[in-house]
């Protein structure tokens, strides 16, 4: 990177991102044909084309590709040094914050997270980003996201820090008269159940009952679980969830949960990020945030209704 001015670098980084000169030119606050003069500058000092218009824009040659990462990594680290300077008060600030998170976080983690933004930072702004659990990774190199939520380790991520210890239960509708805490084997198999979409980012618990030789009769296939408690509440169907989102499910619906029959090992929900020492204190603080908020119990819930 010796030799290249980082106003370059940040044109490059922006180009890649938007895959239009025009837009770059609107986030950058300059001209277009500043753009287009900063690109011709990079493409004399690095001896490649780097992007290659076509219908669909700017479209980045694989020597380009390889750059971003490096370019993108180097900007965020100088950046974050910078910031590592400056104070931070979270009640004043306006700056935007975006956490990666799947539907089920949306239901059980959304509340607690607004509460603290509330009281904390009641101007900044936070926007949810619909997990897509095979391109978080590349979100959180890329700067996309400032951190994600998953139950599932996130590959390419630099930190995390775990939130808490989860496990499985199966939800029913409230008028199940089984069993009163555990499902038998026999019960479980009788019931219909409703399968996630693996996207979702919850697919551990199918993997292990694979493993294991137990198949459930998929009688629904979603895509999301926000409908979930109310396709339970109003049929006969059964699902495997999380306890914590169980808890809020029975809370809300006329649902029920018991205890599964087979022992699925818990697994461990947690906080991820990337970005290297020093942190920003506006990063510092979001991360800290979040994850305090989330640390904290949803409330006292009998465990089964």
């Amino acid at each position: 990177m010796a030799g290249i001015d980082l106003h370059l670098i940040r044109t490059f980084l922006s180009i890649y991102e938007s895959g239009s000169l025009t837009r770059a030119a609107e986030e950058l606050s300059v001209t277009q044909p500043s753009v287009s003069y900063a690109l011709a500058r990079l493409r004399k000092q690095l001896a490649d084309q780097l992007f290659i218009r076509n219908a669909e824009g700017m479209i980045p040659t694989r020597r380009a590709t390889e750059l971003f990462t490096t370019f993108k990594k180097a900007v965020n680290a100088i950046d974050a040094s910078v910031e590592a300077g400056r104070t931070f008060d979270p009640a004043v600030t306006r700056q935007q914050f975006r956490l990666c998170l799947t539907d089920l976080g949306e239901l059980a983690f959304l509340s607690p997270i607004l509460q603290a933004f509330g009281s904390e930072a009641p101007h900044a702004t936070l926007e949810i980003v619909p997990m897509q659990i095979d391109a978080v990774s590349q979100w959180l190199i890329q700067g996309e996201i400032d951190a994600a939520v998953a139950s599932i380790p996130i590959e390419g991520a630099e930190h995390h820090e775990v939130l808490y210890e989860e496990r499985y239960v199966c939800v029913l509708p409230k008028t199940y008269s089984g069993s009163p805490t555990q499902l038998s084997a026999e019960e479980f198999a009788f019931l219909r159940h409703v399968a996630i979409d693996p996207s979702a980012g919850h697919s551990q618990a199918d993997r292990l009952l694979e493993s294991m030789g137990i198949q459930r009769r998929i009688a629904l296939r979603l895509h999301h679980f926000s409908v979930l408690p109310y396709v339970i509440a109003s049929s006969d169907y059964a699902a495997i969830v999380p306890l914590r989102v169980a808890e809020l499910f029975a809370a809300q619906w006329p649902v029920t949960l018991r205890e599964l029959p087979f022992t699925i090992p818990s697994f461990n929900v947690s906080l991820y990020w990337n970005g290297t020492p020093p942190t920003s204190p506006a990063q510092r603080w979001f991360q800290q945030t979040v994850a305090a908020s989330l640390k904290q119990p949803l409330g006292p819930l009998a465990l089964f209704h």
